[in-house]
């Protein structure tokens, strides 16, 4: 019997295994997205505190993206993603020990977060890398539409799982659950046979194979004007998204309950967008990349000036549906048009641009919305984002994108 076309990247077993670890991994992942700064509210009861964590993790990641992306096209990915599995599952092993006997500190939290943001800057990479080698090139498309669904799964569950998990066992218990997932992510990468690989096909010293991604990079005009000029996306979509948990108890009068739903509306939102990618071929990807993102921005304004929780539901699941509109055309067309021994390091290259003022916009974020409120920041966010992606459209080089 002929399965679905979707599904048939899963006929490989290297890939399902893969993917079955990282959909449980993505779970935790957002667990703990909502564990953390719940947390830190907990501990601190300050905006800035939040933004102050989320600064950390992002300039930890930063610091090692582009190291991380030559590693990777020097090492197995196989080796490196097992790698990171096992620090971070050790990380909150140790965090949820602490906040289960009292002990923990918000400096116990910066020292989670910089070691959670190092290890990221090696496994996105090789997660982005070792897709084309365990998934048959006719179906590449499929494997990465299936790889968002883990995203999308995580992102659906998580987040109201956590909500749940904390009212009722506290952030101890999301910790733990988090820490089960990296070693369950851990045991299905073990098991794979991973017989293809990169490693080796590189030569030269890693600041060398640094210094030509990033020259491959700014070889195509499409390529660096997206990543860099996305640096302002992502400062306005973390810079608002801080204060989340301050709009949710503020403006809903809402737990970490209401705030993992919320989140979690976005999961939704992802899902439903990965149906739609998926159903349709897109001749202009440019156009559809950037449409995507202008749309993503008034989505983000939406949640910052809704009414009641319902609207704020429904445009956080749109700009999940934004999101992911923009992000599986994107990793293909890297897929498509990086040459395969370039990948690892394009792909750090792509994290580090658009990361680069990561590490400020949570504690900008935190001061703005303690001085002005959440809900404000969130317009002026989204506002920023709804312009990029309309300016985007101007360029004859994203337009011409296929």
């Amino acid at each position: 019997m002929r399965v679905p076309r979707l599904v048939e990247p899963l006929r490989n077993r290297d890939f399902a295994l893969l993917w079955s670890g990282q959909t449980f991994s993505a779970v935790g992942n957002f667990v703990n997205q909502i564990a953390l700064p719940w947390q830190v509210l907990l501990l601190t009861n300050s905006p800035v505190q939040i933004g102050i964590v989320s600064g950390i993790l992002a300039a930890a990641g930063l610091i090692f993206l582009l190291l991380g992306g030559a590693v990777v096209d020097r090492l197995p990915r196989r080796r490196v993603i097992l790698a990171s599995d096992i620090a971070n599952g050790a990380v909150f092993t140790a965090v949820a020990g602490l906040s289960a006997a009292g002990l923990l500190r918000v400096e116990h939290l910066y020292v989670a977060a910089a070691i959670n943001g190092a290890t990221f800057s090696f496994f996105f990479p090789a997660m982005q890398a070792i897709i084309p080698e365990v998934v048959p090139a006719a179906v590449l498309l499929q494997g990465n539409v299936l790889r968002s669904f883990s995203r999308q799964a995580g992102l659906l569950v998580g987040p109201v799982f956590a909500g749940l998990l904390i009212g009722t066992a506290g952030p101890a218990a999301a910790f733990a659950f988090n820490a089960l997932t990296f070693f369950v992510s851990f045991g299905a990468v073990y098991a794979m046979r991973a017989t293809t690989t990169t490693a080796g096909q590189v030569s030269g010293s890693i600041l060398s194979q640094i210094g030509a991604g990033l020259r491959f990079t700014f070889s195509l005009t499409w390529l660096w004007v997206t990543i860099f000029g996305f640096a302002f996306v992502v400062a306005a979509y973390i810079a608002a998204w801080t204060g989340l948990p301050i709009l949710v108890r503020d403006t809903f009068a809402g737990d970490a309950t209401v705030f993992g739903l919320v989140t979690g509306a976005t999961g939704f939102g992802e899902l439903l967008g990965a149906f739609i990618v998926g159903q349709f071929r897109y001749r202009r990807v440019g156009v559809v990349l950037y449409l995507y993102t202008a749309l993503f921005g008034l989505a983000l304004a939406g949640i910052g000036v809704s009414p009641n929780l319902l609207v704020a539901l429904a445009f956080a699941a749109l700009s999940g549906t934004c999101l992911i509109g923009f992000e599986v055309p994107w990793v293909n067309a890297l897929q498509r048009y990086v040459p395969r021994e370039y990948l690892g390091r394009v792909s750090s290259v792509d994290m580090f641009g658009g990361s680069l003022l990561a590490p400020i916009a949570p504690v900008v974020g935190g001061a703005m919305i303690a001085a002005f409120g959440a809900s404000p920041v969130f317009v002026a966010g989204g506002a920023v984002i709804a312009l990029f992606g309309l300016a985007g459209l101007a360029l004859p080089a994203i337009r011409k994108l296929e």
